[in-house]
């Protein structure tokens, strides 16, 4: 049928080098797809996947404004080409890391609501008031409601009526407000 055209020198999915080729037949269509070893594509098909996998609009548009690096990119085992890119991709990355269950175990319960900070304090360094985490924990809530981001305002305003439960005074002043 097509075995004339000249095969591939690369993976159609992520551009490296073929190693495999899959042939789909289907009633009387043949399709042939030259990959590499390691593309998601190959591992999807081999476990018996039916539909291709067709990324959203937001996930095809997704790319660093600073180095054009996209999020496809990304997941297909590049890296990162600049420091913007941690920004951008911040939280596609950690819900994709923590649904795989790739996360260590102190960033199993990170939640956006105050910076990570992993390392050491100053000496002088106060634990936050019940006031200034009951204000960090509603900045993100709007925040979070403001992108349409229901799940993770569930979660904070679950942590925002445990906050209140555990300090009546702060309950008390936020009601006099």
């Amino acid at each position: 049928m097509e075995e004339n055209r000249e095969r591939p020198l690369e993976c159609a999915e992520c551009r490296k080098a073929i190693r495999i080729k899959y042939t789909e037949i289907v009633g009387d269509a043949v399709t042939h797809l030259y990959m590499c070893e390691t593309c998601p594509e190959y591992h999807r098909r081999l476990e018996g996947g039916n539909k291709p996998h067709v990324p959203s609009m937001l996930e095809g548009a997704l790319a660093c404004g600073n180095c054009g690096t996209t999020l496809d990119s990304l997941r297909m085992g590049n890296r990162v080409g600049c420091s913007t890119c941690y920004e951008v991709f911040e939280e596609t990355i950690f819900h994709e890391l923590q649904a795989a269950s790739k996360l260590p175990a102190r960033l199993k319960h990170f939640q956006k609501t105050q910076p990570l900070h992993i390392g050491r304090a100053p000496g002088d360094f106060k634990e936050a008031t019940a006031m200034m985490k009951y204000v960090a924990l509603n900045e993100a809530l709007s925040d979070t409601l403001k992108v349409e981001n229901y799940e993770q305002a569930a979660v904070l305003r679950d942590q925002i009526k445990e906050l209140t439960e555990k300090n009546p005074e702060l309950k008390e002043s936020v009601e006099n407000e």
